[in-house]
């Protein structure tokens, strides 16, 4: 086992994989410049190498400036604070709450609550957690107890919806789990309410109708300073609490493809953004930003949230969209899931150990029952896995997002696979083939793009299914040059000057028409005489070759002679003559 810091951590080697090279792009930039060279939180870097795994691990000691990404202060007492308003609890009731915040507050600084070494921290991102064994787990805590003697080992903020097992392990090996907040999530193939999909094709018309393009930051040269200000107008001011990046973070993220961008471009001007990562099936956006002094009419949250929610729902992955703004969310289709910091304190002093033992108490029966009263007055029977922590836990979402991912990828495979077969088959067995691949594709709870292909195939093969057999097409005649061909060597000869005189039945006019051309210009003295048919009407047409119009006979002599024939009459050119 080797811990690497900014001195050493060149030296590191990384597994040869794409989340071992992500890693390396992500952790030793950190490692080496520091948290304050990306964020305003002032925390130490270091790499914990274990077999294959690369922890990262984020130190701290005081910094009770830190929002509640690095401080447990931030996160269980300032944070809290910011909740507690006249407006919510009424004067009376929230006076009393803070003085009681502020008194545990003192009592945890006192006990040194921030001093700890965030294990497998990734900074914002989420879901890239590894899940070390029981005996590795046993290892890293033993090997971090002696390193940082004075310092609790928290696992932060695990998601039971993907860590479960990790949780149970680290309860396993004597780690106590502490309430840490809520996420919300929504799983590729969910079943939603139908208001829930008249809210999310509402949204989906939003920025387009407001003149909004959705672009990749990287085709947006110098955007950086417009995505910290977005971002900390927004997460700044109305949340004040949070994370703050600098303009280094932007390019550095956007440079290296860490992070995607998407910003919503509107006569060139930047009013909007999402970042997001993926990883082990779920699409999270760390940084979100948007205009505030825009009107709410041009629906430039809302679009972006719908936005957001698509990049992961249309290619079968699950989308993390956090906390705040629950009632909107849970209109969107997205539940709530918890998460729980696991910690352990054996290493500590008694009084050490008791102020943890103290703040697991406030975490799980102070912090805990409020959220969830909220969140069962917005999401009701849908808020699980929120009461006190049990072992074994489990995904409240009933499947990982890994399993959800793999089970749509399978679902559609084998609906395409069904279509390759019906596609074999004729007629009325291809369309009872298809009717409950029909039915499938249809229902489908989310309209992603490989869904819609297949629908459009699927009628395709139906359509092509009821088409009527077509006759076969008739012989073809000759083309109008071999016809002139072979009129010109069945023609009655006086000399050498050839009359072709034929009944031709039902020509088509253009064939009709282009074999006159070619009996005209044909070589030596030709006369023709042709009629043709067209319902009860006789087409009656005369020419004359060049050679013969040279002798005095022309088309219209031609057509003075035959025409009473047919009780017609006609006219024309010396060269052609219709009657």
């Amino acid at each position: 086992m080797n811990l690497y810091d900014a001195q050493t951590v060149d030296s590191c080697i990384w597994p040869d994989t794409p989340e071992g090279r992500m890693a390396r792009d992500f952790i030793v930039p950190l490692v080496k410049h520091g948290s304050t060279a990306y964020v305003t939180d002032r925390t130490t870097f270091q790499v914990l190498a274990l077999e294959e795994l690369r922890l990262p691990l984020a130190v701290n000691d005081t910094e009770y400036e830190n929002s509640a990404l690095h401080s447990t202060f931030a996160r269980y007492i300032t944070l809290q604070m910011t909740g507690v308003t006249a407006e919510a609890f009424g004067a009376a009731r929230a006076a009393v709450m803070r003085g009681a915040m502020h008194t545990v507050g003192a009592l945890l600084k006192a006990a040194g609550i921030n001093k700890v070494v965030l294990v497998d921290h990734w900074l914002v991102l989420r879901n890239v957690h590894s899940q070390p064994t029981g005996e590795q787990v046993d290892r890293i805590t033993a090997f971090l107890a002696e390193r940082f003697p004075h310092h609790a080992i928290v696992f932060c903020a695990l998601n039971p919806a993907g860590y479960a097992p990790l949780l149970n392990t680290l309860v396993e090996r004597g780690y106590a789990l502490l309430y840490a907040a809520h996420t919300r999530m929504t799983l590729p193939l969910q079943e939603v309410s139908k208001q829930v999909r008249e809210n999310r094709r509402r949204d989906a018309r939003l920025l387009e109708a407001s003149g909004y393009r959705v672009v990749d930051g990287r085709e947006v040269p110098d955007c950086e300073p417009r995505l910290e200000e977005l971002y900390r107008a927004l997460n700044g001011g109305k949340y004040h609490t949070n994370l703050q990046f600098t303009q280094e973070w932007y390019r550095w993220t956007l440079r290296q493809g860490l992070l995607t961008y998407k910003l919503a471009v509107k006569d060139g001007r930047v009013d909007g953004f999402y970042a997001h990562h993926v990883s082990q099936g779920v699409l999270f956006s760390p940084l979100f930003g948007y205009d505030l002094a825009l009107p709410q009419e041009l629906g430039l949250y809302r679009g972006l949230v719908f936005q957001l929610m698509n990049d992961a729902l249309d290619v079968g992955l699950t989308i993390e969209l956090g906390p705040g703004a629950d009632p909107f969310k849970s209109m969107r289709g997205s539940v709530p899931v918890p998460r729980w910091s696991a910690v352990y304190t054996e290493h500590l002093a008694a009084p050490r150990r008791l102020a943890w033992r103290t703040l697991q108490r406030y975490a799980n029966d102070a912090v805990r029952p409020p959220t969830v009263a909220m969140l069962r007055k917005v999401d009701g029977d849908a808020v699980v896995g929120f009461g006190p922590p049990q072992t074994p836990l489990a995904s409240p979402l009933g499947q990982t997002p890994l399993e959800a991912a793999l089970k749509v990828r399978e679902q559609l495979d084998a609906l395409e696979a069904a279509l390759d077969a019906a596609a074999r088959l004729p007629g009325d067995a291809r369309l009872q083939a298809l009717a409950p691949l029909s039915q499938t594709l249809h229902n489908w709870p989310q309209p992603m793009s490989r869904v819609v292909a297949l629908r459009e195939r699927l009628t395709k093969l139906e359509h092509e299914a009821r088409r009527k057999p077509a006759r076969p097409a008739e012989p073809q005649g000759p083309t109008p040059a071999e016809h002139a061909r072979q009129l010109l060597e069945s023609a009655t000869r006086w000399g050498d000057t050839a009359l072709v005189a034929a009944h031709l039945g039902e020509a088509p006019a253009p064939h009709l028409k282009a074999l006159v051309e070619a009996l005209r210009g044909a070589a030596g003295s030709v006369g023709v005489v042709l009629t043709a048919t067209r319902g009860d009407k006789v087409v009656l047409v005369t020419a004359a070759s060049a050679a013969l119009r040279g002798l005095g006979l022309d088309a219209g002599q031609l057509m003075a002679a035959a025409a009473p024939c047919v009780d017609g009459k006609g006219g024309g050119s010396l060269d052609v003559a219709w009657g």
